[in-house]
């Protein structure tokens, strides 16, 4: 079949169009059985709203794309590219790693609420390499950010309104709207993320943050560079929309990529915005209003634990925290809890359960057998234990967090995920000693992920499958940092972690080579550019949008709501490039 080649061009940048709308917006629920994440997730079913569709509507456009991007191809040239290497290893050792993998399951059909399979993530690459050979004069490029403007427009909305508790969602017609005929039942046992906080139909507010930080760096930057007032007042409000949106996530991760892509706006932009230094004072001057009507966190509290980290004993010294656990061990039948100010030594056996070294000024008889023993002295007043003699169990109560211990076959277990009982052994840990609390525990979760990188140096343990790595075991580590020994950890809050487990560390420099070359090359190429040029303008917008989400992979992880929209960012930061060097040459 003889094709178009305009008309073929037109509906690959349809099927953008589409990736770019309804993947980020799209909600439904959808109950989903899960054999292999069973031992791990919830149950054999995970019902979702946010993720799985979005994979679908995902890989059904990738789908078509493909096939017609390679029927475009054929009838043209493929647009030489060094960039096609790294995303040719990368896509080689993900394939490899989804073969080799253990969990066949995951790898094709995705973790429960995430969804990144093998092929969404070849969907990923294919993404980039259509962008480049299709997206290649200035009505296409206008006509992508006219569609990704928006959409972003619409998430916005919904988002502020959504921040304010005017959330369509949260109606009953909202409700029955993403619940299909039959699953009714649903719709009363939806639970929402409560007021003052913007999850969008991105599930959590951190993923809004890495959204919101790349769309308003890359809105910002066309202000702050644009030749037109009416533009410029119009990239203005919406620059500022797209802020209010990133405020409303309280993501952190979010803002600190907003802050690194400022950065690379500024200096790329600095000659320029010499001669129009007012519009950057106007823009920011309403952003710090946006901030502080929004009653978001002080800069302090949002930064203070990423620039200046504080040890657990700097932040119970200073009253942040109560006094942390120093020790949760077992050894002869007894079980050992210390904290920095407080001691237990407790006897367990098949016949009772004592505390040795601390005598209770009360013990309350409940009639189902279980004790309530509470102690006196102020650095005890935070601590309770519910005993039950009867079944061999006893429960410590922490400020916040709570630990069952169970006598069981001759030793002293914790109850873990599922109510699974673990023995009390640390997991391995690389790194962050005494600072586990950094970025809200995120920092316990990447000391406990290092040690999985000796064994994904060459081939990862398959796409999606890092829950199933994680030591979920860790119930002590996960009662020191966390208020429940209970937790599942299903993804490392890390964009460059998550690859290395997943797909294997050879992959994730494959793809930091392609990330660091594209910045770089935008670096040389815009340093002292005309921004009275469309392309530059333009290619430094793209460049600090792209800078801001990979800033906050640090803290984020990539997922299908928003990953698909920086894969096309990236791609046309790529051909733009192009464009501009062969003006130049």
């Amino acid at each position: 079949m003889n094709l178009n080649n305009n008309f073929l061009k037109k509906v690959n940048l349809l099927l953008l169009f589409i990736i770019l709308c309804l993947v980020p917006a799209f909600i439904r629920l959808v109950i989903v059985s899960n054999n292999d994440s069973a031992n791990v997730w919830i149950g054999t079913f995970n019902i979702d709203f946010y993720s799985y569709y979005k994979m679908i509507f995902f890989l059904t456009s990738s789908f078509f794309l493909l096939i017609l991007f390679l029927k475009y191809i054929d009838q043209n040239q493929l647009k030489p590219s060094r960039y096609y290497i790294p995303i040719t290893i990368y896509s080689i050792l993900a394939v490899i790693s989804a073969f080799a993998a253990e969990y066949k399951e995951i790898v094709i059909k995705g973790f429960p609420d995430r969804y990144e399979n093998i092929f969404v993530l070849l969907g990923y690459m294919l993404l980039v390499v259509v962008v480049i050979n299709i997206v290649k004069d200035k009505k296409s490029f206008k006509l992508i950010l006219k569609t990704l403007f928006i959409s972003a427009f619409i998430l916005a909305i919904h988002g502020i309104l959504q921040f304010y508790n005017y959330d369509l969602l949260a109606t009953e017609f909202g409700r029955k709207l993403i619940t299909p005929d039959g699953l009714e039942f649903f719709v009363d046992r939806l639970s929402f993320i409560g007021k003052k906080v913007i999850y969008s139909t991105m599930y959590n507010p951190n993923y809004v943050g890495s959204y919101g930080s790349m769309l308003v760096i890359l809105v910002l930057g066309l202000y702050s560079s644009s030749q037109d007032k009416k533009k410029t007042f119009l990239l203005g409000i919406f620059s500022t929309l797209l802020f209010a949106f990133l405020i409303g996530s309280r993501s952190r991760a979010g803002l600190m990529g907003f802050i690194a892509g400022t950065a690379i706006i500024l200096f790329m932009q600095r000659q320029f915005l010499k001669k129009h230094w007012v519009r950057i004072l106007i823009i920011f001057t309403v952003f710090t209003l946006v901030f502080i009507t929004m009653n978001a966190r002080s800069l302090d509290s949002i930064f203070s634990d990423v620039l200046f980290p504080k040890t657990e004993k700097e932040k119970y010294l200073e009253d942040e925290i109560l006094p942390p656990i120093t020790e949760v061990s077992s050894e002869a039948g007894k079980l050992k809890l210390k904290t920095a100010e407080a001691e237990f030594e407790i006897m367990m056996n098949s016949e009772q359960i004592k505390v040795l070294n601390k005598k209770p000024i009360n013990v309350y008889n409940s009639k189902n057998e279980v004790k309530e023993v509470v102690f006196k002295g102020e650095q005890y007043l935070n601590h309770s234990f519910q005993i039950n003699e009867q079944n061999n169990f006893l429960i410590w109560y922490y400020g916040g967090k709570s630990a069952k211990f169970n006598y069981q076959d001759g030793q002293i277990l914790m109850a873990g995920m599922h109510n699974n009982l673990y023995p009390l052994v640390e997991a391995e840990s690389i790194g962050f000693e005494g600072y586990e609390r950094l970025g809200s525990s995120r920092a316990y979760i990447w000391s406990r992920t290092l040690p999985l990188l000796k064994d994904t140096i060459f081939i990862g343990h398959g796409p999606d499958t890092y829950a199933m790595y994680f030591p979920q075991e860790d119930v002590i580590g996960k009662l020191k940092f966390f208020s429940n020994p209970e937790i599942i950890v299903d993804k490392p809050h890390n964009l460059y972690l998550q690859i290395a487990v997943n797909t294997g560390i050879i992959s994730l420099l494959a793809l930091l080579y392609l990330w660091e070359d594209y910045i770089f090359s935008s670096f040389i190429l815009y340093k002292n550019s005309d921004l009275s040029i469309w392309k530059n303008r333009l290619g430094i917008a793209l460049m600090g949008a792209v800078t801001a989400y990979l800033t906050a992979g640090f803290f984020n992880d990539s997922v299908i709501s928003v990953a698909p929209v920086f894969w096309i960012l990236l791609g046309l930061g790529i051909s733009i490039n192009y464009l501009v060097k062969e003006d130049k040459f």
